[in-house]
């Protein structure tokens, strides 16, 4: 593979790595960085994924919220 040069935006081309996909650098010394390859990153749910989540876990609280905060504060 030949060198490849860092452009004004910090960014490198590399001809073997596919557009859209996620690779995570680790600095292995002061001149290499090695690419890992990662899952694509979670996108974050939306009020009514997160609401319907919620209702569809076992978990219930057995205090009441003003009780919670009593015992925190």
């Amino acid at each position: 593979m030949d060198a490849a040069k860092v452009d004004e935006a910090h960014r490198i081309q590399l001809s073997v790595l596919s557009p859209g996909d996620y690779y995570e650098p680790e600095i292995l010394g002061e001149n290499v960085v090695l690419l890992r390859k990662v899952e694509l990153p979670r996108r974050r749910p939306t009020y009514a994924e997160a609401m319907a989540a919620i209702e569809s876990s076992p978990l219930r609280f057995t205090k009441s919220w003003d009780e919670i905060k009593k015992e925190t504060r």
